[in-house]
């Protein structure tokens, strides 16, 4: 199957940034395919998925000039049409190497890092705050998340909320692609939700996957398929029904090495991120706002 020439698109002032994009041949059930094994430090294990997980196939190739064409963003991007790539500047990645995250082995030892030194994590808290404010478009935006996952791992989202406290990492169970719920709305309105803007503070490219239909466009096409019972889709098995109907539509790959970033509305589209082929901790910090750039 094609990829929808008219979904989510990609912008990026990365030079030759299409040249470490890939695409695949769609999706299976998580049973039919052989999970990446953790095999770090103390941990040896293969992450558990939920029942229902679809997770990507591996049969990745580059892209074609009519595939490029179909995902090169025009100049009409806004928050929740387009993803967007690129680089931090200077000053903030001297600020993150003096916070050492590069030196973090456990998910835990990333909030050491940031009460290690409180002045540099408030020099941190208002070098980020300057440098998001030319991406938010005089929107708000907040900090949201900083931690951890595990290298080696094919789809890294879990649901931890569902999990005690005391939970270890070979406890949680990944969801596969998915769409979050970061805002309550209908599936026909996430558009109107916010975008997330995350960068990669480990020392590996860690990736992005990402389905380039938005959650309108997925309906639409299961309302096709499936007539009067598309009533009962919404956003909690939208993404189930999607991979269950829909196999063959390809997942994109992105690339996003150290100190890089990426912007996704990742409550409007498909998506997870993966940690593998790393070795090493992947750290992530996490703003949400209304982002362009």
């Amino acid at each position: 199957m094609e990829i929808t020439h008219n979904g989510i698109r990609l912008h990026s002032n990365i030079d030759n940034f299409f040249d470490g994009v890939r695409i695949n041949s769609g999706t299976t059930h998580h049973s039919q395919l052989e999970k990446s094994k953790v095999n770090y430090l103390d941990w040896s294990f293969v992450p558990q998925y939920e029942d229902e997980a679809y997770m990507v196939k591996r049969d990745w190739r580059k892209l074609s000039e009519k595939e490029i064409n179909a995902l090169t963003a025009t100049k009409n991007r806004n928050h929740y049409n387009t993803i967007y790539i690129g680089d931090i500047p200077n000053e903030l990645k001297n600020t993150f190497e003096e916070l050492r995250f590069k030196e973090c082995l456990r998910p835990k030892d990333v909030l050491e890092c940031m009460k290690r030194d409180p002045k540099v994590t408030l020099d941190l808290s208002n070098t980020m705050q300057n440098y998001l404010s030319d991406f938010a478009n005089e929107q708000p935006f907040h900090f949201h998340f900083i931690g951890a996952n595990l290298p080696n791992i094919d789809m890294v989202a879990a649901d931890t909320k569902v999990l005690p406290l005391d939970h270890q990492e070979e406890d949680k169970k990944c969801m596969g692609i998915h769409n979050d719920g970061a805002e309550l709305r209908t599936v026909h309105t996430t558009y109107k939700s916010g975008n997330r803007f995350t960068i990669n503070l480990g020392t590996e490219t860690r990736y992005f996957l990402y389905v380039n239909l938005s959650l309108t466009q997925a309906y639409n096409m299961l309302k096709k398929k499936l007539g009067l019972s598309v009533e009962h889709v919404d956003l909690y098995n939208i993404s189930k029904l999607f991979f269950k109907y829909f196999p063959d539509y390809p997942v994109i790959k992105i690339p996003q090495k150290p100190y890089q970033y990426y912007i996704a509305a990742t409550d409007h589209c498909f998506h997870d991120g993966s940690t593998q082929g790393m070795t090493t901790l992947d750290v992530l910090m996490i703003y949400f706002g209304r982002f362009t750039q």
